[in-house]
């Protein structure tokens, strides 16, 4: 895999950055903690569009603006940080999604104590996500993926609803011990790698090109995979999602499953897929079932949910679902589906998040019997609710129809039942959208309870905005995003087949 240099050191300057102005919201009063986090991750954003600029995007297999840094040579760690196409669409979507976070969080009338605390806590999960999303050394990427959990757990536990406690400590023991799974299987693959080559490594580069028994490499895909399965989630490694995210500060939520889920199924990709194919051929068929079982169950999950977050969580799991579906089918067409569906189910997913935010500071509730006809007279609101909620459903233009679209077309090139069965799967995630959007804009309600509601402004508006515009482009103009991974992707099926570079 080649790799590329650049004069500007990209990644670590966006690493360091949060770093940077987390000190300063410390040195600051109070009062200007929400500012400094806001011009911390604004800078942040404007290095990933600069970094943008520079990609050569015909090269987009090839690892750019790598930097290497030795940390401790006698087991061969390095920081070893860089980006290839796929790497890059997360760093994007990483950088953005901090930004809106942050803005919302300036608006959000819940955020009103403990603010440098606060906003250093999503500073330092910025930084932590770069790096998982930039390091090609596993010993490296695991102590990112860990300290992801840190701010992650304060943000639920202090600044949580009811249950935030029990939500908190919850979310950090799954993640925690499906972790040591990870851990044992990084060291069993670096010790394999002493024993046929001499040495210790961490390096992918270095792992790609072992040659590993077939029933040792399933036991560390295995490994591997509990650890991202419980992180993506899918069923039934899911059921630390919907509390953790029923009881986070609606900011949290959006962090969590726009892009902290991500780690789970980039990893899958990169990892699964990447190091151990074979048994990632082996096994495709089970974990293709496991995916659409994951979409049915979950669809019906979420319509039975009575909380507006829990119910927007469990639609997570079932989105979920559909990008493991896609991934294991292993083919172009399914790398394709599942990444874009990725990006897409990112966007939608903080939306949706801030959607139900927003109604819980009108109402101070996220009951559904207490939401019916809530955006009646709040025009703005309600067309950007819509364009959200559509596009996450799968319509055409919104920017989950690729994905799910795409799965249907690879599923197809396997069997016209597995393409019927995705088919259904796909009926049910759109049920629960449709049964949300009856809730809220056709069920009927005292009209004197929400006459006063004011329309969204300010910041909440500005962050639906932010979130809307990626929508609607990758609904209306997919190929812009299929470019950043179209290598990547070809490398991946080569590699898979053994076909020659």
């Amino acid at each position: 895999m080649e790799r590329i240099s650049f004069d500007f050191p990209f990644i670590s300057v966006s690493i360091a950055i949060p770093f940077v102005f987390s000190v300063l919201i410390l040195i600051f009063r109070e009062a200007f903690a929400k500012y400094i986090a806001l011009l911390g991750t604004g800078l942040v954003f404007l290095l990933s569009l600069i970094a943008l600029t520079w990609f050569d995007f015909g090269k987009t297999e090839a690892v750019q603006f790598y930097e290497e840094y030795t940390i401790l040579g006698e087991l061969g760690v390095k920081l070893s940080l860089g980006m290839d196409g796929f790497s890059l669409l997360m760093y994007l979507l990483t950088t953005l999604v901090s930004l809106v976070a942050v803005v919302w969080s300036m608006g959000d009338e819940k955020i009103k104590h403990r603010l440098k605390e606060y906003y250093i806590a999503f500073l330092l999960t910025e930084a932590f996500v770069i790096g998982v999303f930039t390091s090609f050394d596993l010993i490296v990427f695991y102590v990112f993926y860990e300290l992801t959990l840190l701010p992650m757990l304060f943000v639920i536990g202090v600044w949580g609803y009811k249950l935030r406690l029990y939500s908190a400590y919850k979310f950090f023991v799954y993640i925690f011990i499906s972790s040591l799974f990870l851990l044992l299987g990084i060291a069993s693959l670096s010790v394999y790698h002493y024993k046929e080559k001499g040495s210790f490594t961490f390096s992918y580069f270095e792992l790609l090109g072992l040659n590993i028994p077939n029933g040792f490499e399933i036991f560390l895909f295995l490994l591997f995979f509990i650890a991202f399965a419980v992180k993506t989630p899918i069923v039934p490694f899911h059921t630390w999602l919907p509390d953790a995210h029923g009881e986070a500060p609606t900011a949290g939520s959006v962090v969590l499953a726009a892009i902290l889920l991500k780690m789970g199924t980039y990893a899958l990709v990169r990892f699964n897929i990447g190091l151990f194919p074979d048994a990632a051929k082996a096994l495709a068929p089970y974990l293709v079932a496991l995916g659409i079982y994951s979409i049915i169950m979950a669809s019906w999950m979420t319509i039975s949910q009575t909380n507006i977050k829990r119910f927007v969580a469990y639609s997570s799991v079932s989105h979920m679902g559909f990008v493991v579906t896609a991934m294991f089918l292993l083919t172009m067409e399914g790398l394709r589906a599942s990444i874009i569906e990725m990006f897409a189910h990112g966007l939608t997913s903080a939306g949706l998040f801030m959607v139900a935010g927003f109604i819980y500071n009108r109402l101070h509730t996220f009951n559904f019997a207490s939401l019916r006809g809530a955006i009646k007279f709040m025009p703005l609101f309600a067309t950007i609710t819509a364009a959200i909620a559509f596009a996450a459903m799968g319509l055409p233009g919104g920017s989950s129809f690729w994905g799910k679209f795409l799965t249907v077309v690879a599923a197809r090139e396997y069997s016209t039942a597995l393409a019927l069965i995705v088919i259904v799967a796909a009926f049910f995630s759109g049920a629960y959208v449709l049964y949300f959007m009856k809730t809220l804009y056709l069920d009927v309600r005292e009209e004197s309870v929400l006459v006063h509601f004011r329309d969204v402004s300010g910041y909440p508006l500005v962050a639906f905005l932010m979130i809307l515009a990626p929508v609607l482009v990758v609904g209306l103009a997919p190929f812009v995003f299929f470019a950043f991974y179209e290598g990547v992707i070809q490398y991946i099926v080569r590699y898979i087949l053994r076909l020659p570079f």
